[in-house]
C-alpha cells in the first residue's frame, strides 16, 4: 500500500529568515524541527519529492527545506487519514511552533511544523 502520512526530522544547521510562500517571513533557529504530511495518492513519492533537490516550490515545507536537511523519515501506510492525529500528537513533545498555518492550510490544525 502506498497511502499513509509521514513525518519528516529536519535539521537546521544556522538561523535563517525565510519567506515560506504566502504564510510570509519568519525566523527559523538552528535545530531540529519535525514536519507532518500526508501522501494519499503516493506516500513514497511525496517523501522522496521532499528529500529531492530538484523541485519546484509548492508546499511550505519547501521553502524550509532549501535551507535544511532531512535526517530521518518516519512512514506510516494506512488508508486512514491520520495527518491531523500526529500533528496532535508531536504538538505534545514540541518545544514550540514556529509557523502558525505551516502546512496546514487544508485542515483544522495550527500547523504541521513543529521545533524540538
Amino acid at each position: 500500500m502506498d497511502k499513509g502520512s509521514y513525518i519528516l526530522l529536519i535539521k537546521l544547521p544556522e538561523e535563517k529568515e525565510l519567506e515560506i510562500g504566502s504564510l510570509g517571513v519568519f525566523e527559523f533557529e538552528p535545530g531540529l524541527y519535525f514536519y507532518v504530511g500526508s501522501g494519499m495518492n503516493g506516500l513514497d513519492k511525496r517523501v522522496g519529492r521532499h528529500l529531492s533537490d530538484d523541485k519546484k516550490k509548492h508546499w511550505h515545507i519547501d521553502y524550509l527545506l532549501d535551507e535544511a536537511e532531512v535526517v530521518a523519515t518516519v512512514k506510516f501506510r494506512t488508508k486512514e487519514r491520520i495527518e491531523c492525529d500526529l500533528s496532535n500528537i508531536v504538538s505534545e513533545i514540541a518545544d514550540e511552533i514556529p509557523v502558525a498555518g505551516f502546512g496546514s492550510s487544508d485542515c483544522p490544525c495550527k500547523t504541521h511544523l513543529f521545533k524540538i
